[in-house]
C-alpha cells in the first residue's frame, strides 16, 4: 500500500513537472508571438495593439476598420477561404504577406488576378549586406507608405499581374529574379523594378500584398523603415489588428502548448473548476474508500 501511494505521488509529481517545463519552455517557432528570438514576432506586441488568433473563427464579425495580417504557410480549408473573403468584402483590410507559401490560393479564391511569383528576388547593388536582403526605396505616395525611406526584405519574392495604380513599392533597377538559385543574374532571368507591395480593392474592403513575410519578424522589424510600415498599418486600423497564427508551421512543442492552453481555459470555466475540485476530492478520499471494507469486516467480527 505504501509503495503504491509513493508511486502515485511520484507519477503526479513527474507529470506536473513536465507540464510546467513545457509551458515555460520558450517557443522558437517562425513568426509566432510567443517567440521573442530573431525569427519570432513577439516584439510586435511591444506598444502595438495587435491580437494574435489561433483560428479564423476569432475574426470579428464586423470587419470594417480592422486589419487581418495573414502569413499563409499552411493550406486553407474552403470554410477558411470563405471566412477571409467575407471579412475583406465586408470592409476589412487583409494584409497577405507571403513569399513561397499558399498566398496564391487565397488570391485565386478572392477572384484577384495578382499573384506571388514564388521566385527569389535578389539585388546585388541595392541591399543590406547581401543580395538576399534587397533594399526597397521606391514608393507610391500613400497612407501605407507615409514616412518610409526604405524597407529591407529577407529572401523575398515579387508580385505578378499588378496594375500601375496598384503598386505601392518596387525593388530597384538592379534587382532580378533568380530562377536557377545560383545567386547570379543569367540570360533570360527577369530583371529591373519588381512590385513588392500592392493594394487591391475588394468589395468595401481591400487586400494589401507584401512579397515577404519575414519583414515582420523580430530581427527584421527594426531594419530601415520596416517598423514604420507596421505603424502605418496600425494607424489605418482603428478597430484593431489581428495576426493569424493558425497557418504557421507548428512543432510538437507548440501543439502541446496549445493543448495546455485549451485545458487551462477549460479549467478556468465554472464547470471545469467544479470538475477539478471533484477530481481532487476523489483522489484524496480514494485511500479511505479502499480501506472501508476492511473496517466494516473488523466491525462485524
Amino acid at each position: 500500500m505504501i509503495l503504491r501511494r509513493f508511486l502515485l505521488i511520484l507519477a503526479i509529481t513527474v507529470t506536473l513537472t513536465l507540464v510546467i517545463v513545457v509551458w515555460l519552455f520558450p517557443s522558437h517557432e517562425d513568426f509566432r508571438f510567443e517567440n521573442h528570438c530573431w525569427n519570432g514576432t513577439g516584439n510586435l506586441q511591444a506598444g502595438n495593439e495587435i491580437k494574435p488568433i489561433e483560428s479564423l473563427s476569432r475574426l470579428p464579425s464586423a470587419s470594417a476598420g480592422t486589419t487581418f495580417i495573414l502569413v499563409p504557410y499552411l493550406q486553407f480549408t474552403p470554410d477558411e477561404l470563405d471566412t477571409i473573403r467575407s471579412f475583406t468584402s465586408s470592409g476589412g483590410a487583409l494584409v497577405l504577406a507571403d513569399d513561397y507559401g499558399y498566398g496564391n490560393d487565397v488570391l485565386e479564391y478572392l477572384g484577384l488576378t495578382a499573384r506571388f511569383s514564388g521566385r527569389a528576388l535578389l539585388d546585388p547593388l541595392s541591399n543590406y549586406n547581401s543580395e538576399w536582403l534587397p533594399r526597397v526605396s521606391i514608393f507610391t505616395d500613400d497612407s501605407l507608405t507615409s514616412g518610409l525611406e526604405s524597407l529591407v526584405l529577407n529572401h523575398a519574392t515579387s508580385l505578378l499581374n499588378i496594375a500601375p495604380g496598384e503598386i505601392m513599392a518596387q525593388s530597384s533597377l538592379f534587382s532580378f529574379l533568380d530562377d536557377n538559385s545560383n545567386r547570379t543574374w543569367n540570360e533570360g532571368e527577369p530583371t529591373g523594378r519588381k512590385p513588392v507591395i500592392s493594394r487591391h480593392m475588394l468589395g468595401s474592403g481591400q487586400v494589401i500584398l507584401i512579397a515577404d513575410a519575414s519583414i515582420f519578424i523580430n530581427s527584421m522589424a527594426t531594419m530601415a523603415s520596416n517598423s514604420n510600415l507596421l505603424s502605418n498599418i496600425i494607424k489605418t486600423s482603428p478597430e484593431g489588428v489581428y495576426f493569424d497564427q493558425s497557418h504557421l508551421s507548428s512543432s510538437n512543442l507548440q501543439e502541446t502548448k496549445a493543448m495546455l492552453a485549451k485545458l487551462r481555459s477549460l479549467l478556468a470555466a465554472p464547470l471545469g473548476l467544479l470538475l477539478l475540485i471533484a477530481l481532487v476530492f476523489a483522489i484524496t478520499l480514494f485511500p479511505l474508500w479502499r480501506r472501508q471494507p476492511d473496517y466494516l469486516n473488523r466491525s462485524l467480527s
